[in-house]
C-alpha cells in the first residue's frame, strides 16, 4: 500500500469533477503519466491505486468517515443517532436536514478513482507495447476492472447526487478547462455507465475462478444488474443476473442460482463476512487490513471511542429485541449481526458484529475484546442472495410471481426462517409481495450499505421514513415535525459548498440553499 501511495501522488491528476483545488496544487509537465506506464509493475501499481482510492471512500480516510454506509445506510430506518455523542454531521443526515457543508455530500473522491480509471484505461495499453510480460489477457483484465470500477463510481454518483459531470478522459494539460456543468443523470446512465460495463464484460476473462478484491465477471453482472434494477429496467436485469449465475465464486464453484445450496448454509453464514475468500456466496469485496491500512474504524466496527450512530428503535424493538426474550425467532441472523445483549436493559445498541468471528448463538454479551480493533474486515459489495433477492424482485415486477416467492424463500430458508404460502396474504399481491422481498432485503443486508438505495428506487422513501423522521424530530425538540418532506427534492445529497465554489459550472440539487 505504501507502494501505491507514492503513485498515487504523481497520479493527483485523478482527482476531478471539477474541484480545481485539486488541479491548481502542482502543474504537470508533458507527458508525466506516460513516464508512469512503462512496465507490468508500473500497471500494477496503478491499478492498486485505483481500487486504493474506492477503498478509502468506502472505509473512510480516518475515524467514522465511511462512505460506505453514510450513503447507503445511515439516512434509512436501520440506524439512528446516539444521542450522546452525536456530531452535527450525523444530526443532519439522520434528521433530513443534509446541508451543502456536510463533509458526506463531497464527491470528490469517487472522481479520485475516475480519474485514475481514465488513466488506466488510456495508459495501460502503452505500457503492454513496452514490456512483453503483460500479455493480451493480462491488458483485458486490467482494462476491463478499469471500466468496471469507472461505471461502479459513477453509479455511486447518480445515486447519492443525481446530475453529475462526466470526465472520462485524463486530464493531462493545465490549460484544458477545468470546470464542467453537470450532465443528466439518465445520460450518465446509457452513455457511461452501461456501455462501460458492457465493455468491461466483453473483455474480462469468462468461467475464472472469481478475483474477491477485484472486479471479475461475475462482480461486473451484479453492478449491470443493480444499474438496471435501479433504472426499473428488470428484463435487463434478469438477464445480467442469469449471466451471474454461469459465473464462479471465489471458491471456484459456479454460482448457479438453482436453489438455496448454491448460498453459503446456515451453520457458516459468518463466513461471508469474516472469511469471504472461502465463500461460494461472495462476489466483491473490499479487504482492509490492519497492517497495511490502519484501524476499519467505521460507526459498525471495533473501536475503542464512543460511537455516534445507533440501531434504530424500531429494527431493534422488532428484529434484535426479541432475540433476547424466552422465544426468540429462529432466524439465524440477528445474534450475528449486533451484540443484542450488551448494555442490557439499557440497550445500547451500537455494538455491530456481523464482521467479525464471534458465537452463532450468543446467550450473553460478547467480551469485546480491545484487538479486534486489528482484525481484517471484508466489506461485502455484492453477494449472491443479494442477487437472489434483486431477481425475486425483477421477477415479481416481470409477472412471475410463483418464481419470485421461490427465490425468496431460498433466503428465508438458510435464514431458517418460515418461507411464505403461495397464498399468503404477505405475498398476495405484487405491491406485497415487493414489500416483502425489500423487508428480507432489508434484514439479510443490514449494514451492508443497501437499504437507502432500495428505498429510493423502489419509490419508498416518504412511506417507511416518513413516520420515523416525525418521531426523531420530535425527540430532537422539532415541534414542527415536517417528516421527510418532498423525496424528489430531498433522496439526493446536496453538493458540498466546496465542490460548488471550485466549479461556477455546477447547480444546486433542489431543496437545499447554499
Amino acid at each position: 500500500m505504501y507502494k501505491i501511495k507514492i503513485l498515487a501522488a504523481l497520479l493527483f491528476l485523478g482527482t476531478l469533477g471539477g474541484c480545481k483545488k485539486f488541479l491548481d496544487e502542482k502543474p504537470l509537465a508533458d507527458g508525466t503519466l506516460e513516464q508512469h506506464y512503462k512496465n507490468m509493475y508500473d500497471v500494477r501499481a496503478a491499478m492498486a491505486g485505483m481500487y486504493s482510492a474506492f477503498q478509502l471512500e468506502m472505509v473512510g480516510k480516518e475515524q467514522y468517515t465511511e462512505k460506505y454506509l453514510y450513503w447507503g445506510e445511515y439516512r434509512s430506518d436501520n440506524f439512528d443517532r446516539f444521542i450522546s455523542y452525536t456530531k452535527d454531521y450525523v444530526d443532519e443526515i439522520v434528521l433530513n436536514s443534509i446541508t451543502p457543508s456536510n463533509d458526506f455530500s463531497d464527491w470528490s473522491g469517487l472522481y479520485t478513482t475516475i480519474g485514475r480509471a481514465n488513466n488506466n484505461i488510456k495508459y495501460i495499453p502503452q505500457a503492454a507495447q513496452l514490456d512483453s510480460r503483460i500479455t493480451m489477457a493480462m491488458q483485458n483484465d486490467y482494462l476491463a476492472q478499469s471500466y468496471a470500477l469507472r461505471a461502479m463510481s459513477y453509479f455511486y454518483i447518480v445515486r447519492v447526487w443525481g446530475d453529475a459531470p462526466i470526465w472520462l478522459e485524463p486530464y493531462e494539460d493545465v490549460q484544458q478547462p477545468a470546470e464542467r456543468a453537470r450532465e443528466p443523470k439518465e445520460k450518465l446512465i446509457k452513455d457511461v455507465i452501461i456501455p462501460d460495463l458492457e465493455k468491461a464484460y466483453s473483455l474480462i476473462i469468462k468461467d475464472a475462478k472469481s478475483p474477491l478484491w477485484t472486479i471479475g465477471e461475475a462482480g461486473i453482472c451484479a453492478i449491470m444488474a443493480d444499474v438496471y434494477m435501479w433504472q426499473g429496467d428488470h428484463e435487463n436485469a434478469i438477464k445480467w443476473i442469469e449471466k451471474l449465475f454461469l459465473a464462479k465464486s471465489p471458491t471456484n464453484v459456479t454460482y448457479a442460482g438453482l436453489n438455496e445450496t448454491n448460498l453459503q448454509d446456515a451453520a457458516t453464514w459468518k463466513t461471508i463476512f469474516t472469511n469471504p475468500s472461502s465463500s461460494k456466496e461472495t462476489i466483491w469485496s473490499i479487504h482492509w487490513d490492519y497492517l497495511k491500512n490502519g484501524c476499519a474504524c467505521m460507526q459498525t466496527s471495533w473501536t475503542s471511542n464512543n460511537k455516534q450512530v445507533i440501531v434504530d428503535e424500531g429494527i431493534w424493538n422488532s428484529w434484535f429485541l426479541p432475540q433476547t426474550t424466552n422465544t426468540p425467532s429462529p432466524d439465524i441472523r440477528p445474534k450475528q449481526t449486533l451484540d443484542v445483549y450488551f448494555g442490557m436493559p439499557s440497550n445500547k445498541r451500537d455494538r455491530f458484529i456481523k464482521w467479525y468471528p464471534t458465537e452463532a448463538n450468543p446467550t450473553k454479551a460478547d467480551p469485546w475484546p480491545a484487538t479486534n480493533q486489528l482484525l481484517p474486515v471484508y466489506l461485502t459489495m455484492y453477494r449472491l442472495s443479494d442477487i437472489y433477492l434483486l431477481y425475486a424482485e425483477a421477477l415479481n415486477a416481470r409477472g412471475d410471481r410463483e418464481k419470485a416467492i421461490k427465490y425468496l424463500n431460498f433466503v428465508r430458508k438458510r435464514a431458517q426462517l418460515p418461507l411464505y404460502d403461495l397464498n399468503a396474504p404477505e405475498v398476495g399481491s405484487p405491491y406485497a409481495l415487493e414489500t416483502a422481498i425489500l423487508n428480507e432485503r432489508q434484514l439479510e443486508l443490514f449494514g451492508e450499505g443497501k437499504r437507502w438505495f432500495d428505498l429510493v428506487r423502489t419509490n419508498r422513501v416518504k412511506a417507511v421514513m416518513d413516520p420515523i423522521l416525525k418521531r426523531r424530530q420530535e425527540d430532537a425538540g422539532n415541534l414542527e415535525m415536517p417528516g421527510f418532506l418532498d423525496p424528489k427534492n430531498r433522496a439526493y445529497w446536496p453538493l458540498n459548498r466546496n465542490v460548488l465554489n471550485s466549479n461556477s459550472l455546477l447547480v444546486q440539487n433542489p431543496g437545499y440553499t447554499d
